[in-house]
């Protein structure tokens, strides 16, 4: 029985904590199938203990075995009932599948802690320490590269955020020796992702001590922005020089939800308290879960009609509630360093080949499906054309082949990152860079994620075959009168509203192909079978979707087959709360009302008020509700969310997936195959009319099957669409007996019996989720996503509805985590500090500051043989030092008898775009602001800086040439001018270096090495 008071069969468990996901059974669905992961997250309102934290320290042990003991032993979770979480501690538990993993690491920690001691006395960090002697220099570049890669990130490009952080900076040449260091650091962590990547480690990715700085803040940026050290992985507590300050309080995180979101956020706020440890403060990180379980919409329910002898010891059957999916793990899934690397958790790979069965039990011909897939996809691209076109604003770029082959640029022009890219934006670079040096290539780029995926596609075909030639030529037959000039025109449909809907056009689609071809009823249960896939997709009718939007995180899938956990989804969200130490989650706590602070200036704390009265009191709350429960206003929230936010909830959509889930005692079906398909028949028999088959394509239109996964004949049958919707209202019985006469209809050859068990999910019915994942629907505005994310205060968003780059998926709700777990970081924190200079001149670089710290924690073993490190520079004899602090006094005699050395004199205005920009930002920006709050229906939404520049760089590259001309020859007087100054600061230098030549031979003489000690200076 649900909490919604849902009355089922006997053998009926009505589920109310899960979701679903699907692989495509077709090649050319992947755009489409790779958001079917069912989202992952959702807790709709967690709760809490009466007087804070303290108090509720003893139930977050008693939840530590009820987890322990679920997780175990295969103990349900939500159907439990009181009495059987009270017996458990009574029981005998199993031996935790992480517990093999755990002895490991604790054995690995030791040998760690032993070699770390041997080397406390390092005195400095070491270029190239971390880049194996021996590995080819284009080997370890594409080793690099490639890690890149698989973090999300493009291994030429700056990402937007680190170009932010370094624009003003950083030399734009110098681009490619930052890219170069942090792609190694990015190799460290993708090679072992077991433990956590050091300082140490990180800086030796320098090839010299002069970019030391650079790599130092690559590190801090991958660790705060949650690109390495994330997930199940120990982090080493910061060496800290003890104070006798009073220890305080706080600060205190509230994580609302225990789902893939909260818990990612709260390990990865764990993680980062560490390594910022600060030995005056206590920070604390709390999660309040409304569920008596964790996971969220990851929810592997127990199975209790038969005992698996196929499962790995210590693993269960359970069947997928909700999340099922790994949809890759390469290119970039979050999720791959914690199932494969950390949990070593074992999967199944899916195989992409099924068969689809008609309405009398017959295989569909291959050859005919294969046609109908064109078709539908045919359909399907032409509408992509009314897709929304989004603008990307490109990154700087480092050199390509300097990456490639590992080797770095050190010439430096004295151009910043920010200056160069404006230049090139507005096609000045010429005038801003001396010809014979473009002519000796010191060239830069902008960046061009292709590999990486880009949310921005170019939609422009250059042409377009006529649909009937193409099916001619596929070898359709074309019906009487049709000519092969014929084709499709969706014009009238797709443009008849602004907010069209993506099924308006596909049936318009379909309807004018059956004026083209002699379609059969047979080819309309094909095409709608695969709109029911579609809709599984997005948890929705395909009437519901935007047209312009409903895929707008085209071109972010993740590469490598699909592929499902071995005895339970649940087990990843399980390690995220139990290593390397539980996560104090506070069960059974429901929240029902969030006082905040909207301005964040700290002045007033956040209290997070539940259902049985209890309240917490935080400093920043993290809110990772499911949007269906923001949707149903489960959640009072005072002073009332801003507009621009409800408007973005308001806009998206939440959908429904449901599932049947079959056990049977043998199979009957094909074992080797993990799924089959089912036509289904129009809600009026015979009927050739789209509209009517939308009601019942998505009933039962796929099984899996789970036999790899949960050891047992399982079969899992989806309800999508409509039919998801007809789930929640429809009794058990009827469900099963439905179900259980279709499969009878396909096997007509064998003995079919009754399931032995069955779960029926009603996601819509539950509370916590109130449906199963986002869509973008109709009426739903660009960067609604990201308004989603956008945080309030000192209240933060996370959950997959708030990931417009991987929404609608497990690993999309993890990523929100990670990205709010840095948003409350920078906020206790403040932002990255960038040493200064960030890159030392040449021979000025101070060698004894980059000193070594003791470190604590593991040492990184290398995947192959250890290679000695016979490239690393000693430590400093005494007399070394001595001459380097003999050269420093120097110095400063000269400096005091004849003044420091002129600065060079800075170069300003001499980029005209800049000078034109000076004069036309107000005007531009009143424009931009305009124009975002007409695409935000927000009357309060201001462009961003970097939308003005690009604005700025099109109205300059369209003035005519009057407009520009006074611009241009004011940046030529500039430039004459520079040029003087610059003439006059070499020969003062001149006359300086010949003065201090003086000064210097002179001290030298009255100070001789052989006799100078540097105690009397």
């Amino acid at each position: 029985m649900t909490p919604s008071g849902q009355n089922g069969s006997t053998n009926t468990i009505s589920n109310h904590s899960g979701m679903g996901s699907l692989l495509s059974s077709r090649p050319m669905d992947t755009g489409v199938t790779d958001k079917l992961i069912g989202s992952d997250l959702g807790n709709g309102g967690a709760t809490s203990t009466p007087d804070g934290v303290d108090a509720g320290s003893q139930s977050t042990g008693d939840f530590s075995r009820d987890i322990d003991a679920d997780t175990a032993r295969g103990t349900p979770n939500d159907s439990a009932t009181t009495a059987s979480y009270v017996s458990t501690s009574s029981q005998k538990k199993s031996t935790s599948p992480l517990t093999a993993l755990n002895a490991l690491s604790s054995l690995a920690s030791a040998a760690g802690s032993k070699g770390t001691d041997s080397r406390s006395n390092s005195p400095q960090y070491r270029p190239k320490s971390s880049i194996p002697a021996r590995l080819p220099a284009g080997v370890y570049a594409q080793q690099c590269v490639a890690a890149a890669y698989a973090s999300r990130l493009n291994p030429y490009a700056l990402h937007k955020k680190e170009q932010e952080a370094l624009q003003d900076h950083l030399c734009h040449l110098h681009v490619t020796v930052y890219l170069n260091i942090r792609n190694g650091i990015l190799r460290l962590w993708t090679r072992n992702p077991m433990v956590s990547v050091t300082k140490e480690e990180a800086l030796g990715c320098a090839k010299d001590y002069r970019w030391m700085n650079l790599a130092s803040f690559a590190y801090e940026w991958l660790i705060r922005n949650g690109y390495i050290n994330f997930g199940c992985v120990e982090i080493p507590t910061a060496l800290v020089s003890t104070g006798k300050s009073r220890r305080k309080e706080g600060p205190l995180i509230v994580v609302i939800g225990a789902g893939m979101a909260g818990l990612g956020c709260a390990r990865q706020l764990e993680g980062l308290f560490h390594h910022y440890h600060d030995v005056s403060t206590s920070p604390r990180v709390v999660i309040l879960e409304g569920r008596r379980r964790i996971g969220g919409r990851i929810y592997s329910h127990p199975l209790r009609s038969l005992e698996s002898s196929t499962l790995p010891p210590g693993l269960v059957p359970k069947a997928e509630m909700g999340a099922q999916i790994v949809v890759g793990f390469d290119h970039g899934n979050p999720l791959d360093q914690i199932i494969r690397g950390q949990l070593a958790l074992s999967y199944h790979l899916l195989r992409d080949i099924s068969t689809i069965y008609d309405i009398d039990g017959s295989p569909v011909d291959e050859v005919r499906d294969a046609m109908d897939e064109r078709l539908y996809n045919d359909v399907l691209d032409r509408s992509g054309l009314y897709r929304h076109k989004s603008v990307l604003i490109p990154t700087a770029e480092g050199d390509r082949e300097l990456i490639d082959s590992g080797r770095d640029l050190s010439a430096s022009d004295g151009l910043t990152v920010r200056q160069y890219e404006e230049a090139r934006a507005s096609g000045t670079i010429g005038l801003l860079l001396p010809s014979k040096r473009v002519r000796r290539g010191v060239g830069h780029k902008t960046a061009d994620i292709k590999t990486t995926g880009s949310a921005v596609v170019d939609l422009d075909h250059s042409e377009e075959h006529p649909a009937a030639l193409a099916c001619q030529t596929m070898g359709c037959e074309l019906n009487p009168g049709v000519s092969v000039n014929d084709t499709l025109n969706l014009d009238s449909v797709a443009k008849a509203s602004p907010f069209q809907t993506l099924g308006a056009v596909m049936d318009e689609g379909i309807r004018q192909y059956q004026r083209l071809l002699p379609l059969t009823s047979k080819d309309m249960r094909l095409l709608n079978w695969h709109l029911a896939n579609l809709e599984y997709a997005n948890a929705a009718n395909i009437g519901k979707l935007s047209l312009s939007g409903w895929d707008q995180d085209i071109g972010n899938e993740f590469e490598g087959a699909h592929s499902q956990v071995v005895g339970g989804y649940q087990q990843v969200p399980f390690g995220l709360w139990s290593w390397p130490t539980k996560l104090d989650v506070r069960p059974n706590k429901t929240v029902c009302k969030i006082t905040y602070d909207p301005t964040g200036l700290g002045k007033q704390k956040t209290v997070i008020h539940c259902e049985d009265g209890d309240s917490f009191v935080a400093d920043r709350v993290v809110l990772t509700c499911p949007l269906g429960v923001l949707k149903h206003q489960s959640i009072q929230f005072s002073p009332p969310l801003p507009d621009w936010k409800l408007g973005a909830i308001n806009r998206l959509g939440f959908g429904v997936m449901n599932k049947v889930i079959l056990v049977f005692d043998k199979p009957f079906w094909d074992t080797e195959r993990d799924m089959f398909g089912l036509l289904r028949e129009p809600k009026i028999w015979d009927s050739m009319t789209q509209e009517d088959f939308a009601a019942n394509r998505g009933r039962f239109y796929l099984f899996w099957n789970c036999m790899k996964t949960t050891g047992l004949p399982v079969l899992v049958a989806l309800m999508a669409g409509d039919a998801a919707h007809q789930a929640e209202c429809t009794p058990d019985a009827e469900i099963i007996a439905e179900v259980t006469s279709q499969l009878r209809n396909v096997f007509k050859h064998t003995a079919v019996p009754d399931p032995l068990e069955t779960i029926i999910t009603r996601w819509r019915s539950d509370k916590f989720t109130r449906g199963s994942y986002s869509y973008v629907a109709a009426q739903a505005l660009p960067g609604d996503y990201d308004l989603m994310a956008q945080s309030i205060g000192n209240l933060h968003f996370a959950g997959e509805a708030t990931c417009g780059t991987h929404p609608a998926t497990v690993h999309g709700a993890y990523l929100s985590g990670l990205r709010a777990a840095s948003e409350v970081i920078d906020t206790i924190l403040g932002s990255i500090e960038l040493p200064q200079p960030l890159v030392p001149d040449k021979g000025k670089v101070d060698i004894l500051s980059f000193s070594t710290p003791p470190t604590t924690g593991q040492k990184r073993k290398q995947p192959s043989n250890p290679v000695p490190q016979n490239n690393e520079e000693a430590p400093k004899s005494p007399e070394t030092l001595r001459r380097e602090a003999y050269e420093q006094t120097m110095w400063a005699a000269v400096h005091a008898e004849i003044g420091p050395p002129i600065p060079r004199p800075t170069r300003s205005g001499l980029n005209p775009f800049l000078l034109y920009q000076k004069d036309t930002w107000p005007k531009c920006r009143i424009q931009c602001d305009e124009a975002r709050r007409i695409a935000t229906n927000d009357p309060n939404a201001k462009a961003a800086r970097d939308e003005i520049r690009h604005a700025l760089g099109l109205m300059w590259r369209q003035a005519g040439e009057d407009e520009k001309r006074p611009y241009i020859e004011q940046a030529e007087v500039n430039q004459q001018t520079n040029a003087k100054l610059c003439a006059r600061w070499r020969q003062n230098m001149a006359d300086w270096e010949r003065k201090a030549s003086i000064v210097k031979e002179r001290w030298r003489t009255a100070h001789p090495f052989e006799t100078w000690d540097s105690s009397d200076h």
